[in-house]
């Protein structure tokens, strides 16, 4: 076979760049340049002005002009600014909670095509029925309507009338070591793409519930890498991330209160430890409560009701859930300070919201989550860092803007590096190098 033809010095290095990043010049319906962008490089943290090729659904270069050969659908951005979508790495993909009981039930389909609407390109789905789930996500590699790529867990490995087993869907129960590699290896004929763990020794508002020992922790985490997964660590209490850390989880999920201990971020740096805050989950109830502008976002009312909306503006009635607004509001700021401990020290942050919990809504809370973070203390470049190339690195994915990487990406209206509100001005998505059409996929508003 003759090699292919190039006419100028630009297109012939185009060639052999698409040559070795093993993709075609052929145009097909992942072909795509996008010209006049500011682009956001988040690994080396700096914006740029420049075009943007995507070849095959993967980034194939920044070529100063359209090639001559190229044959592709062609997006102006207008001087807008792109950058990776987002995620969100600790979902439950049910839908959306209405108080005062109540569901916007959604499912693993609605949640991603909400997701993606809303520029969240890709979700981990911690804790559902694990035939389901793993469905979903087979089902979604083949989907003709565009939505969130799905990641799953499956159910959450947990002890006998532990977190996760009270609401009525199966799960694993883990008591013991041997409970745990059984269990483990079994789930692993599924493939899933982490294993989650509930290891939580905290009293939440006033009670406590059944949690594995440390000896199960690690035989979970061990039978996992065993199996070549990774592990996602539910945590309750800061001795419980220390234990987590030792076993040699990926990631622990949620922040505890009060001051991490003075060795807990050099030893998740050390051990490469994620962290996943949901901060929005454990605060944004009260906040909305506190301050109902907070919910003013097009974006939002663009995905919910207004009269869904309007029941996040005023305090719940009593019970339970108005016992969780006082918790979060004694607790907000003692976490936004142990994010930023562990920011400042080095630990590497990751977006995840706890969708299908109260005040937390699917796809939109990720900036809401994004905020929190640049709150909390972290740069704008960090926060970016966690919905993107961080998310990647949990589930092995390359998830930013450098070349060879896939070519999802978010055009937006203003830059998020002026006000992390930003995000929510999403102007177009390009999943693999498909410019999206969101109105096909708006959720419909109860």
């Amino acid at each position: 076979m003759s090699s292919p033809r190039c006419d100028t010095a630009v297109a012939c290095g185009l060639v052999m760049l698409m040559a070795a990043i093993g993709v075609s010049r052929t145009a097909t319906a992942q072909d795509l340049f996008i010209s006049n962008a500011r682009v956001l490089n988040i690994d080396a943290r700096a914006e740029s002005r420049r075009n943007v090729l995507i070849v095959d659904g993967k980034l194939a270069g920044f070529p100063a002009s359209k090639p001559p050969d190229f044959t592709g659908p062609v997006i102006d951005a207008g001087g807008r600014w792109v950058m990776p979508a987002l995620s969100d790495m600790h979902t439950h993909s049910v839908g959306n909670f209405m108080p005062p009981g109540g569901f916007q039930m959604m499912g693993p389909e609605g949640v991603a095509r909400a997701a993606l609407y809303a520029g969240v390109a890709r979700y981990l789905d911690l804790f559902s029925g694990e035939d389901a789930i793993f469905a979903a996500r087979a089902s979604r590699t083949t989907a003709k309507t565009p939505g969130a790529d799905i990641f799953a867990a499956g159910p959450c490995f947990t002890a006998t009338k532990g977190h996760c087993s009270e609401y009525g869907v199966p799960t694993r129960i883990v008591d013991s070591p041997a409970d745990a590699k059984r269990e483990v290896n079994e789930l692993a004929t599924k493939k899933p793409d982490v294993v989650k763990v509930v290891y939580d020794h905290r009293t939440y508002l006033g009670r406590s519930m059944p949690t594995i020992d440390r000896a199960t922790l690690d035989a979970v985490v061990a039978a996992a890498k065993a199996n070549g997964l990774k592990t996602v660590v539910h945590i309750g209490t800061w001795e419980d991330v220390r234990h987590a850390i030792q076993a040699g989880a990926a990631a622990v999920t949620h922040t505890p209160d009060g001051p991490p201990p003075a060795d807990i971020p050099a030893l998740m740096v050390e051990r490469g430890t994620l962290h996943i805050p949901t901060l929005a989950v454990q605060g944004d109830y009260a906040r909305f409560a506190d301050d109902p502008s907070l919910l003013d976002s097009p974006l939002l009312a663009s995905m919910i009701s207004a009269k869904a909306i309007a029941v996040f503006k005023k305090p719940p009635p009593p019970g339970q859930l108005a016992g969780w607004l006082e918790l979060q509001r004694t607790s907000r700021e003692s976490n936004a300070a142990a994010v930023r401990t562990l920011a400042a020290a080095g630990v590497p942050m990751v977006t995840g919201t706890d969708g299908g919990n109260p005040a937390v809504f699917q796809g939109y809370s990720v900036h809401r989550e994004l905020r929190l973070l640049v709150e909390a203390g972290l740069s704008s470049w960090d926060a970016l860092a966690a919905t993107t190339i961080n998310a990647g690195r949990l589930l092995g994915r390359k998830w930013g803007t450098a070349i060879g990487d896939e070519g999802t990406l978010v055009i937006l209206d203003a830059s998020p590096l002026d006000d992390m509100r930003n995000t929510e001005r999403v102007h177009t998505v390009i999943l693999r190098g498909v410019a999206v059409d969101r109105d096909a996929i708006r959720p419909p508003t109860p």
